[in-house]
């Protein structure tokens, strides 16, 4: 049950903060709710090294995040993993274009996210050999497996965005970093009480 010992780990990593049923879209931040593009920093932003390995960070973990998702959307069995997995995808697509922008109007890479985490002590979680395990399993222990590597996946985006809220100069960078905090360990509360029910 090594994927529960991670939840646990992740629990104690989320704190006790309020309970997240869905997480919210960028634009649901004091950033107009009613328009369909994502907040992009304006081009005299200022910025720092610690913004952009985050932002590069983050792109990486974005897009496995996104793959996990898919295969929780496609195979899970229950009715609140199926939707917290559709929840997740729709918001992280969302962040990634957003990332991705303020990538471009730095006129930075997007990175090697493999070598950046290494970098930054050691490898992530999820891979896509790992995700490609998970594709084996079904029905509840699918729904362990899933839930358990999503959860410590976000506990690692809390991570790193904790270390750019306390390093980082973007404004808009920092602001979604302290969204990340938020939404994520709400997701973690939630996920760790549906594992509990499965």
């Amino acid at each position: 049950m090594k994927r529960l010992v991670i939840a646990a780990a992740v629990l104690a990593l989320a704190g006790c903060g309020g309970e997240a049923v869905v997480p919210e879209s960028p634009a649901a931040h004091g950033h107009g709710a009613s328009s369909a593009a994502p907040p992009v920093p304006g081009a005299s932003a200022r910025f720092n090294d610690a913004d952009v390995t985050f932002v590069q960070m983050m792109v990486d973990h974005l897009q496995l995040g996104i793959s996990l998702s898919q295969v929780g959307m496609a195979k899970a069995e229950s009715k609140e993993a199926k939707d917290l997995a559709s929840a997740i995808d729709v918001t992280q697509r969302e962040e990634l274009t957003m990332l991705k922008s303020w990538l471009k109007l730095w006129d930075k890479p997007e990175g090697d996210g493999a070598n950046l985490h290494a970098a930054h002590g050691g490898q992530p979680l999820l891979d896509d050999k790992v995700i490609n395990e998970t594709k084996e399993k079904s029905g509840t222990e699918f729904d362990q497996v899933f839930l358990n590597l999503m959860t410590g996946h976000q506990g690692a985006g809390v991570e790193m965005a904790l270390a750019e809220k306390k390093d980082g100069q973007n404004p808009e960078t920092t602001a979604y970093a302290e969204r990340v905090v938020t939404s994520r360990q709400g997701q973690i509360q939630q996920m760790l009480k549906i594992i509990g029910g499965v």
